[in-house]
């Protein structure tokens, strides 16, 4: 080939998430530098997956609109140390094939090549004998394979096995990795993407994932002890705003810790800091503009789990069903498990789990049928999806609010048959009424309402209904609406923002209001809403 048009890089960049998706848990195994947190592979393939989906919605061939949307999509969606440091890669990567539609071996060579210079300077303190070493001399060993004149296929070949030489010297540069007996993790994932590319110009499969050993990960973290970690929170946030500086950004924070990047452009900057005080680092980036994606991570905790992981067979699967149920906020785990969820899995609106998430809940059940309430619409089709993916009996009960799943937990019978349990618990869902009051996060016109952000706003479902500034009278607003002549049972669930004296003042005027019903009042302490409603 010797010419590259945006439609095949597109075919390139999937082969190369998913080669690294495949080999993302041998990488974390190899995890170590710079600090021993044992998920490089997990960020690294997160970053791809989100400059996936962006580069999916490129609907042009042109090179460098596929090659801005990797840049962009890798940023949004940078996680950790790496994922932050291969962002970087491909902004200058991006910034090198800007407005070219189609480019030669040489064009993309040096295109790879300023990828190197944009890491190099987001890293405050280059270390080599990492990924960065990688980068470089996979752009060396491009530059020099283009100037011979070869073709892609070629010249990404001697990337591959030009890297992958540098690859096994790692140790030599970095002593944690001899003292391990682990080549760089950063490094591994980058050749995995780079022999994703090969492979697609082949046309060759991409290999299923590499068998690690079980202690594999142990040993390559054991050289560490835990108190050993400097500085023990992995923070993470984007800063959206106005006439950003990434480099003033950088300067400000980096007196609060190590492994710091701060990197974007005027109106949005990643920030990724290793600290001890990330409460302060918050502080200091919210001067500059509004906080989104914050991500903090106790890494000592981090290192004290995979140390004491143990080679355990997976658990008996024994016969009966059990109960998956998403939920967010320590009332409403508490009312599910009271009502015999099996496993709870954290999470909701803002933070919706994974298919990944999900299946590692259905395996930890020992029991060989299971049913999972995803309670959010947003949760559904990643739960569906478990159904293909596990060895058990799956079913999914399609409760898409937490009403909904309290509802079907009600109708749920644990000596029934599984078939009839989903009948009946789809059954119940069905019939409940739900609402929320939450506040609005940006300025919008809805249903003939202007909302400004921070109004306060109630949905009943997913339709934005009432809009004010005074939370209980949007709770009653919304009771209006819903309460009708076959109603039985107001229920409220109060958030971790509402005082439960206030809710029960609440409570006792909506007791005065519908005096002909039941009105239930339960702390849920769920985050971002202010009250979660059911009429039943």
């Amino acid at each position: 080939m010797e010419q590259l048009l945006g439609s095949d890089f597109k075919l390139m960049i999937i082969a190369g998430a998913r080669l690294l998706e495949n080999n993302k848990e041998m990488i974390n195994a190899m995890n170590t530098f710079p600090v021993p947190d044992g998920d490089t592979g997990t960020n690294m393939s997160l970053t791809m997956r989100s400059a996936l989906a962006e580069v999916q919605k490129v609907n042009t061939d042109s090179i460098g609109d596929v090659a801005a949307a990797l840049a962009t999509g890798s940023l949004l969606g940078a996680r950790g140390n790496s994922g932050v440091i291969l962002s970087q890669i491909f902004r200058g990567f991006a910034k090198g094939l800007e407005g070219k539609h189609k480019v030669t071996p040489k064009e993309f060579a040096a295109a790879m090549q300023s990828g190197v210079q944009a890491a190099y300077k987001a890293v405050m303190k280059p270390v080599e004998g990492t990924m960065l070493t990688i980068a470089r001399e996979s752009a060396k060993a491009a530059i020099s394979a283009a100037n011979r004149g070869t073709g892609f296929k070629q010249m990404l070949q001697d990337v591959v096995e030009h890297a992958e030489a540098v690859l096994a010297k790692t140790p030599d540069m970095l002593p944690v990795l001899k003292e391990a007996g682990v080549v760089d993790a950063g490094g591994r994932g980058l050749i995995d993407i780079y022999t994703g590319f090969l492979l697609q110009l082949l046309g060759e499969e991409i290999p299923e994932a590499h068998e690690i050993q079980e202690t594999k990960l142990e040993q390559s973290q054991d050289v560490f002890h835990t108190e050993e970690i400097e500085f023990g929170y992995c923070t993470e946030l984007i800063i959206r705003g106005e006439k950003l500086d990434p480099e003033k950004i950088r300067r400000e924070i980096s007196v609060l810790g190590d492994s710091v990047l701060s990197v974007g452009d005027s109106q949005l900057v990643k920030v990724h800091i290793h600290t001890n005080n990330p409460g302060l680092v918050l502080e200091k980036c919210i001067a500059y503009g509004t906080l989104h994606d914050i991500k903090i991570d106790n890494m000592r905790d981090q290192h004290t789990e995979i140390l004491n992981i143990e080679s355990e067979p997976e658990p008996q699967v024994v016969e009966g069903i059990a109960v998956v149920a998403v939920a967010n906020g320590d009332g409403l785990t508490e009312i599910f498990n009271s009502l015999g969820v099996d496993k709870i899995i954290h999470g909701g609106q803002s933070m919706n789990p994974s298919t990944e998430d999900l299946l590692q809940a259905v395996k930890e059940v020992p029991q060989n049928k299971v049913i999972i309430l995803p309670n959010n619409k947003n949760i559904i089709l990643s739960a569906k999806q478990v159904c293909q993916l596990s060895d058990k009996d799956v079913r999914v009960v399609e409760s898409r609010s937490i009403p909904q799943g309290i509802a079907a937990m009600l109708a749920y019978i644990q000596d029934e048959a599984l078939e009839k349990n989903v009948e009946n618990m789809e059954a119940a869902r069905q019939k409940v009424k739900s609402a929320a009051v939450t506040y609005a996060v940006c300025d919008s016109k809805v249903n003939g309402m202007e909302i400004k952000k921070n109004d306060i706003i109630g949905l009943i479902e997913d339709d934005i209904i009432a809009c004010g500034n005074n939370v209980e009278q949007i709770v009653k607003d919304l009771l209006f609406k819903m309460v009708d002549d076959e109603t039985e049972v107001i229920t409220l669930y109060a958030g971790e923002a509402v005082p439960m004296d206030t809710a029960e003042t609440l409570q006792n005027e909506i007791e005065s209001l519908f005096a002909e019903y039941d009105v239930e009042l339960y702390e849920g302490g769920q985050p971002h809403y202010f009250y979660i409603l059911s009429v039943e």
